[in-house]
């Protein structure tokens, strides 16, 4: 009898476990960002953004971000990452985005994947693109991007985490250097 016990206990406490367990994740996340552009575009844009009427909004995001568990504390998979930097005047407008697609590490420092501190490591495909609002885009060759980044997440339920982190990205695209510095608050379920 015992041993049926002892049976029945282990069966269902590995069930349990499995049930706390994701066989996959899903990750989007939004924030602000400062750009880092090569050249003389950081001064020509920060002299734009100074005129009178100009405004000027930076996003970034992380979307599309689909990660399989590798251990206890470990996730791998890819995400798209992408940064806009959006100029409008009553007359005109202009938009730098900066792009990378690439494969995705996280390690949690927690109790399990979604708690804790974390580092995250992208890399992968980076381009840039360039558009007015006459309806002209300019895309760059595509070149080679990565991302370093450290953050915290919250467990709000079994299934749900929430993730602040900060992010650093370089992208080398057309022998130039285009950085972003970001503050994002992402979601991991």
């Amino acid at each position: 009898m015992n041993k049926y016990l002892l049976l029945l206990l282990l069966c269902i406490s590995s069930s349990v476990t499995y049930a706390n367990e994701e066989d996959w994740y899903a990750y989007w996340a939004i924030g602000m960002v400062n750009h880092d552009y090569p050249g003389g575009l950081n001064s020509f844009l920060n002299d734009t953004e100074s005129l009178p009427g100009v405004d000027r909004t930076e996003i970034g995001l992380d979307v599309f971000g689909f990660y399989k568990p590798q251990s206890k504390n470990n996730l791998s998979g890819f995400v798209f990452s992408g940064s806009a930097d959006q100029f409008e005047s009553r007359h005109s407008e202009l938009q730098i985005n900066q792009y990378l697609l690439g494969i995705s590490g996280m390690e949690f420092f927690g109790r399990g994947i979604g708690d804790g501190f974390f580092i995250r490591g992208d890399a992968g495909l980076a381009w840039i693109t360039v558009s007015d609002n006459s309806s002209t885009t300019e895309t760059s060759d595509i070149g080679f991007g990565y991302l370093l980044g450290v953050g915290y997440a919250i467990p709000v339920s079994d299934e749900s985490r929430i993730l602040i982190s900060v992010n650093f990205s370089d992208k080398r695209v057309e022998d130039n250097s285009w950085k972003s510095a970001t503050v994002m608050l992402g979601g991991l379920w």
